[in-house]
């Protein structure tokens, strides 16, 4: 069917039975779904914190009470007048947790990631299944455990006005 017009829509237009506007809209129904699916099938979820060493909400409990994060705590540096000594303690909890975080991350990746394939191939048992659960929790457990002793370390190297301030700080960035 032609209009007879000289603008010609492409939905209208047909030829040989193929319709133009349908697979323009096929083709973004398509990509839709493929990215919607890409997004989806991260796995697991978290990845790209576990990656970057972020905490997730893994020490809010320390946070709530009074127990600083070193990485906020670096980026409040001069306004709670940390010395050159505090700021040199505080990189270094950070480092080594940001170091053993990342490497947790990466072990909780690779598992839940053999997970993912073991369903996707039907690869696994009843025995697979609970092993890798249980391992990924337990990583889990102990990567929480490096976020929370960093809090507690950082907690230590400062005095009870700057953690007040730093509470106050904190309270009104939320």
């Amino acid at each position: 069917m032609k209009r007879s017009n000289t603008h010609q829509s492409p939905i209208i237009i047909q030829k040989h039975g193929y319709n133009a506007g349908f697979s323009r809209v096929g083709l973004t129904i398509f990509f839709s779904l493929f990215i919607f699916h890409f997004a989806l099938s991260q796995v697991p979820p978290d990845k790209e914190g576990l990656l970057n060493a972020e905490g997730m909400g893994q020490a809010k409990y320390a946070e709530m009470n009074g127990y600083p994060g070193p990485k906020h705590l670096l980026d409040l540096a001069d306004k709670l007048k940390l010395s050159a000594d505090q700021k040199k303690s505080v990189q270094s909890f950070y480092n080594e947790m940001s170091t053993r975080a990342k490497e947790i991350g990466k072990q909780i990746i690779r598992i839940e990631q053999e997970l993912n394939d073991a369903f996707a191939q039907g690869l696994l048992s009843e025995k697979s299944i609970r092993s890798d659960c249980e391992e990924i929790g337990r990583l889990r457990g102990k990567l929480r455990s490096v976020h929370l002793v960093a809090h507690l370390k950082t907690k230590q190297v400062l005095n009870e006005s700057q953690i007040a301030l730093y509470r106050k700080l904190r309270s009104e960035e939320k």
